[in-house]
């Protein structure tokens, strides 16, 4: 005898579970309690969003070392077609944690990036 599994649409997946959970009085938040912030946290999840009274950092910041640009200047950029832009003016350097120029809202890695010497 054989057994397949079917696939099904993502919702009636959803719906099956809402229903199974439902029916064993398991759906919603099960619990919560509060615990000293010197407490270990592992294996607790948030039953509420939690919102810090203050971002740190305060700035937008690179997450990684490479180089700040305008995501737009690199649409369509593969390891076949790269994207040529001018350091300076389309492009600079961050490294991990540095602030992003007010202009960039990307950053490419370091990793990803060729030197092109235009002498």
């Amino acid at each position: 005898m054989s057994i397949y599994l079917h696939d099904i649409p993502l919702s009636t997946a959803k719906t099956a579970l809402e229903s199974a959970l439902r029916q064993a009085n398991l759906w919603g938040v099960l619990g919560t309690e509060i615990i000293p912030l010197d407490e270990t946290a592992i294996g607790r999840v948030l039953g509420e969003p939690l919102w810090a009274r203050l971002s740190s950092p305060h700035y937008h910041a690179s997450a990684m070392d490479g180089f700040a640009l305008r995501a737009e200047s690199s649409v369509g950029a593969t390891p076949a077609r790269p994207v040529q832009l001018a350091l300076g003016m389309e492009a600079a350097y961050v490294d991990t944690g540095d602030p992003l120029p007010d202009w960039a809202d990307a950053v490419v890695p370091i990793e990803n990036v060729e030197a092109v010497n235009q002498a």
